[in-house]
């Protein structure tokens, strides 16, 4: 009988260990995470997206408190950097947003106040050729001040200081008397001698009469005789109608202004008692000085002049 002897089989050796797998890793991720989560978060543009790795962070570092990491203070320390480091986002995100609104604003605003019209490109050339000057536009003058009249009035014989609208120099009064009796008034300087016999009638009167037409005579007060009411309004002469040669007429008593040129002067008076005509200009001239009624032609001198007509009647003058 055969030894049938079988080689032994030799036990295998058992199977290498394998080694767990490190139980803290996942806490180690949540760390990195969560400082890569800080440090984008304090970056004004790279914040927007912090909160990502924030979360993640947070996330991973509550599975390693949950599932009992041998590493739990990472897992605390990361939960915490992640949520410090989404609030940090939060907070720079919206100083971001808030300051580029503000900037656009401000922007906006500079640009529409200090916006200037652009220079075309294709805008003309002056011409080279010389323009015609503009002609000047005609202007208005000035329309002269006049003084205001000066108004007195009273009854009876009187003494009155007056006071011209134009201070020292000619004027006009217009003078009114109701009285019966003789009515007269004399213009008075300051010493209170009589000037010039203005006004010399009987019963009523109405007329306008040249003041001071002399240089020599300055009149500060009027003598009046009078047994009824009067009136006198003195004139600056800036205020009496004017002529230029062109017919003017009038009745009684009155002063004008001529301002034409020389030339021949028709004059016509229908009252019945002293017909004068004076003008006062470069010179004095007494034109015509009659009784009762007159048609004549007379040299006129140039304007301007001041006629002072004593009259009782109609009368009108006409210069060519």
């Amino acid at each position: 009988m055969s030894d049938n002897t079988n080689p032994p089989v030799l036990a295998s050796e058992p199977p290498a260990p394998i080694p767990p797998a490190s139980k803290g890793g996942v806490s180690k991720a949540a760390l990195v995470v969560g400082i890569v989560a800080a440090v984008l978060a304090v970056i004004p543009g790279p914040s927007f997206v912090a909160f990502i790795p924030a979360i993640v962070a947070i996330v991973l570092g509550l599975v390693t408190l949950i599932r009992k990491h041998p590493t739990p203070k990472r897992g605390i320390a990361a939960s915490v950097i992640g949520a410090i480091a989404l609030i940090v986002a939060i907070i720079v995100s919206l100083v971001v947003i808030i300051g580029g609104a503000a900037g656009l604003s401000k922007v906006s605003s500079d640009s529409a106040a200090g916006t200037k019209p652009s220079t075309s490109s294709t805008e003309p050339k002056a011409s080279t050729t010389p323009s015609a000057a503009p002609s000047p536009e005609p202007t208005t003058p000035a329309t002269p001040v006049v003084a205001a009249d000066t108004v007195y009035t009273g009854t009876g014989d009187s003494v009155v200081p007056v006071v011209l609208p134009d201070g020292d120099g000619p004027a006009a009064a217009t003078i009114t008397g109701n009285g019966s009796s003789n009515f007269a008034v004399w213009s008075l300087d300051a010493s209170m001698a009589q000037q010039d016999l203005l006004v010399n009638t009987i019963g009523a009167y109405t007329g306008t009469v040249g003041m001071d037409l002399k240089t020599s005579q300055h009149t500060k007060a009027l003598q009046i005789t009078s047994n009824g009411p009067w009136t006198v309004t003195i004139h600056s002469l800036a205020s009496l109608r004017a002529f230029t040669g062109n017919a003017t007429t009038g009745t009684g008593d009155d002063v004008v202004i001529y301002r034409g040129a020389a030339g021949a002067a028709a004059i016509t008076n229908t009252g019945s008692s002293n017909f004068a005509v004076w003008t006062y200009g470069s010179r004095s001239n007494l034109a015509v000085n009659e009784i009762g009624a007159y048609t004549g032609t007379v040299v006129w001198q140039k304007g301007p002049s001041l006629v002072v007509v004593t009259s009782d009647g109609p009368w009108t003058m006409t210069v060519n």
